[in-house]
């Protein structure tokens, strides 16, 4: 580990087998370089604070908080912390409520609510800390009926969804599904096993202790509150919208307004080895399991645990990458970050903590230069690229795996990347197999590993963590399906968890067409002789996944029921309705 050459002034910091030595000139320049984007009246803002053994290093502020009013966004700024970031504090209360003497993390949920089904007797608060319940998710369960996160669902509504569940999702206390169901049934346990409501609990027994004066768990979406800042997430490269979706419901009930300068209270707690949170977070971290889908130390409960150089570090962040602390506890470093910027920043967190360190930055995909200047190409020469591609991905939800499809469709001398059955974008050729999006930093380049193989796509993503992923041709065509095959599915269809009823008809076009009372119409679309795409909308028409549907037959080859399935939702069963 090399020594900074005292040119400027700098703090140090002891360890068991070396002084590490930050230089605040040097690290002021690399927040500068790292935040150089946001340092200008016209984006969103962020609120960066170094401490070392309880004392600031540095501050620096950058950005608005307020787009609209020029209004500079700084340490006092009031932010949402996003939902699964959340889950630190409210994890955090739970093991408080034990210390209290009010509630056991081996209690079982029956216990508190006993009109849970029967499958889930052995389900415990730490099951649902670690998403191990078994218990559905309830947004992604109820986008069915309701096509939207953001629909009010009320604590009856939401219990009996709970009450009405058939079976788990994944077999309790040894499976994972991450499931919003599980703090949402965890807090309504906590209120129970207090006698207060959560924020009351909190604002007495973690944030007034800390005066933490600006912290609270939200009560109240349309509450003025002092310095807080809207959300602003970028809808194209330098415009910006404001973030107004919000999901009401228990599970959805747990965000968390802070500040920076609140942060560096809850950051002193941590190091503090004989405060309660202290205390409240060992006791977390002894049945705690990591997430199992994920590398690395990932936990449901708001912490994630990575090695920069020989260092651990401490990201106290949900599965989204918005780090709002990151601890180094070695050398006593704590990093906050606020922002009311949505997009990710954990890679600025990691970048910002192998400057303290002083060690080389962690290795990124390798950045590849390519053309931005148009290329002109022949129409019979993009056939080649055109087709349907696979891009297979991991994500914390669940074991299955995602399966995204892209369309790549040539039209005259325009290729065409289809992301969703509404949007496509006019790729611009800039030469040998390279496309790229004309509006973000997306370059993709078309390749065969040999020439019998089947074309590959290599998506070089060059933002500010750059990466690559890896697409194949699925050479599968579609089924062409005959009228009379496809007839034999519609007809009505009833779920019993949700007591809800849809239709499925054959419409003029011989498509499969899904009708909801409370939703518009979508396509069935053929993946298989029995397995269908269902287009889904989480939010809005821009935002859309893919629901599989997968029909089951009588011996006489007629459709008795179907399942709905992707990775945040293990199956829904839906049966025919004579």
């Amino acid at each position: 580990m090399k020594k900074i050459a005292l040119l400027f002034s700098f703090v140090t910091v002891a360890t068991s087998a070396q002084i590490i030595s930050i230089n605040k000139s040097h690290l002021n320049k690399r927040l500068d370089s790292l935040f150089k984007d946001f340092n200008n009246a016209s984006s969103p803002g962020y609120a960066i604070t170094i401490l070392q053994n309880g004392k600031v290093i540095t501050k620096k502020d950058y950005g608005l908080a307020s787009l609209e009013h020029k209004v500079p966004f700084n340490h006092n700024t009031v932010v949402t912390i996003p939902y699964s970031e959340g889950r630190e504090f409210i994890s955090i209360a739970t093991a408080l409520l034990e210390l209290d003497g009010k509630l056991r993390l081996e209690d079982k949920v029956r216990k508190y609510f006993p009109k849970l089904p029967t499958w889930s007797e052995p389900v415990t608060l730490q099951d649902l800390l670690n998403h191990s319940s078994g218990f559905c998710d309830e947004w992604a369960t109820l986008v069915l009926t309701q096509a939207s996160m953001n629909n009010r669902l009320d604590i009856s509504q939401f219990l009996n969804f709970l009450y009405n569940q058939p079976d788990p999702q994944v077999e309790p206390g040894k499976g994972y599904m991450y499931s919003n169901s599980d703090f949402g049934l965890l807090r309504l346990i906590l209120e129970r096993a207090s006698g207060e409501k959560l924020p009351d609990y909190m604002e007495r027994r973690l944030f007034k202790p800390l005066q933490m004066s600006a912290t609270t768990l939200r009560t109240n979406k349309e509450a003025m509150i002092a310095n807080h800042a809207f959300s602003y997430f970028e809808d194209e490269p330098g415009v910006y919208n404001v973030w107004l979706r919000d999901k009401t419901s228990p599970g959805g009930n747990y965000t968390i307004l802070t500040s920076a300068n609140d942060l560096e209270k809850w950051a002193a707690a941590f190091a503090d080895k004989n405060s309660f949170i202290t205390e409240a977070s060992e006791r977390l971290k002894k049945n705690a399991r990591p997430i199992p889908v994920l590398k690395g130390m990932n936990y449901a409960h708001g912490y994630k645990l990575k090695k920069i150089g020989t260092y651990e570090i401490i990201l106290h962040e949900g599965v989204t990458g918005f780090s709002y602390l990151a601890r180094i506890p070695s050398v006593g470093v704590a990093i906050i970050c606020t922002t009311n910027n949505l997009t990710a920043y954990d890679d600025k967190v990691s970048a910002i903590a192998t400057a303290i360190l002083q060690i080389n930055d962690e290795p990124t995909a390798a950045l590849q230069i390519f053309s931005s200047t148009p290329v002109p190409i022949k129409e019979k020469d993009l056939q080649k690229y055109a087709g349907r591609y696979l891009e297979l991905t991991q994500s914390f939800q669940s074991a299955v795996k995602g399966r995204t499809y892209y369309n790549m469709i040539a039209k005259g001398d325009t290729l065409y990347w289809q992301y969703s059955s509404t949007e496509n974008v006019p790729m611009q050729h800039v030469g040998d197999g390279v496309f790229k999006d004309p509006d973000y930093a997306v370059w993709i380049r078309f390749f065969q590993p040999h020439p019998d193989s089947v074309m590959r796509i290599e998506a070089h993503i060059q933002d500010s963590s750059p990466k690559i992923a890896t697409w194949k041709k699925d050479t599968t065509a579609p089924p062409v399906l005959s009228k009379e095959y496809l007839q034999k599915f519609a007809g009505k269809y009833y779920s019993k968890h949700l007591d809800f009823y849809l239709t499925i008809i054959l419409n003029e076009d011989i498509k499969l067409v899904v009708k909801r009372p409370t939703i518009s119409d979508k396509i069935l679309e053929p993946h298989t002789l029995n397995e269908f795409k269902l287009p889904t909308e989480f939010y809005e028409t821009d935002y859309e996944s893919t629901f599989w549907v997968q029909f089951y037959f009588s011996d006489s080859s007629i459709p008795t029921h179907f399942d709905v399935h992707h990775s945040r939702l293990m199956h829904h069963r839906f049966d025919k309705v004579e």
